[in-house]
């Protein structure tokens, strides 16, 4: 009895005598400089247009069944206004399957340390996490404190945090312990195999986007993929975006450039220069202003590129298919005549 009236009487001394308690609450996530640069950056409204127009919109891809159960093909006649009506449905339902997931720099540490109380040591066998479970916070408003066995009061590390709130209020697809997928060297056989939209989703379910583990596995997948020139896997898909931002903020667009230049997209490449631009205005010349799409990227190889030879090389293929075809046109067009 005598050791729980101790305890009460620290507990009641210092919820009065701090007033900064439950004002702090919402300062888990230090927000230093880079991280404030690099969010602002992604939720700018001409960053997101930019991604998500280089996204594509392939609705057979966004579609495509991910599971192995086998599901008859359902037809029905319908009229013209009709079809119109369902495909405008179905671009609806693409866009919302398309968001991005949010991007964030990696979070501070909690370090913080609330309260010393010594008089509470040797009561406390094991250490004991306090968990705010109100229904009306979000889970980063959450207070989660930690008594320590040596009296000392401190705020949760985000490791406890997200047993607590896991244990408390689980998420659908997220475990208590990380997956052994995440580690070497089961990561890296996932990637060889190109799976990279399974290990991408699986990250976003299980990390929170601030996480380290979430920007470690994301990074070695946008490195692996730019590695083995995989970039149309990810496109039309919720993650290109987030890689195109990653690879910009990098100042390493090149071989992404290259991938669609191959792939005759031509005003996605210009736009990724602009993004390029926006995330990092130092690169901007007086004649990166260009409106040509052709001058945009051909300006870009001639100032900023780092792998000018390719890109140059896969412009020059572009011309000549194009030419190519022009002149195919052109001979159609007089034999008919």
């Amino acid at each position: 009895m005598k050791s729980i009236s101790i305890f009460n009487a620290v507990l009641r001394r210092y919820i009065c005598s701090n007033k900064c308690f439950y004002a702090s609450s919402n300062c888990y996530s230090t927000e230093g400089s880079s991280k404030i640069k690099a969010e602002t950056l992604f939720i700018k409204p001409e960053v997101q247009n930019i991604l998500t127009k280089i996204t594509g919109l392939d609705l057979g891809k966004v579609f495509a069944p991910r599971n192995s159960q086998l599901k008859p093909h359902q037809y029905e006649f319908v009229t013209e206004e009709r079809l119109k009506e369902l495909q405008e449905k179905a671009k609806a339902k693409a866009f919302t399957k398309l968001q991005m997931p949010p991007v964030m720099s990696i979070r501070e540490p909690i370090d913080e340390i609330l309260s010393k109380d010594p008089e509470l040591q040797g009561y406390l066998k094991e250490k004991t996490v306090f968990t705010d479970i109100s229904t009306n916070i979000t889970n980063r408003d959450r207070i989660i404190t930690v008594r320590e066995v040596d009296g000392t009061l401190r705020k949760a590390n985000w490791e406890e945090r997200e047993r607590m709130i896991q244990i408390f209020f689980p998420l659908p697809g997220r475990s208590l312990e990380v997956p052994k997928l995440f580690e070497s060297p089961n990561l890296e056989r996932l990637l060889d195999s190109h799976e990279y939209i399974f290990v991408l989703d699986s990250a976003c379910a299980q990390f929170e986007p601030d996480a380290p583990d979430y920007h470690r596995v994301t990074a070695a997948t946008y490195e692996h993929i730019r590695r083995m020139g995989m970039f149309n896997v990810v496109r039309s898909t919720r993650h290109f975006g987030p890689m195109a931002f990653y690879f910009a903020l990098r100042k390493e667009i090149d071989d992404l450039l290259v991938d669609m230049i191959k792939h005759n997209l031509i005003s996605d490449a210009s736009d990724t220069v602009k993004l390029l631009y926006i995330v990092n205005p130092e690169l901007k010349t007086s004649s990166s202003a260009d409106s040509n799409d052709i001058d945009i990227i051909q300006n870009y190889i001639k100032n900023a590129s780092t792998k000018k030879g390719g890109l140059e090389l896969a412009l020059q293929t572009f011309f000549e298919q194009l030419q190519t075809k022009e002149s195919q046109e052109a001979g159609m067009t007089e034999a008919i005549a």
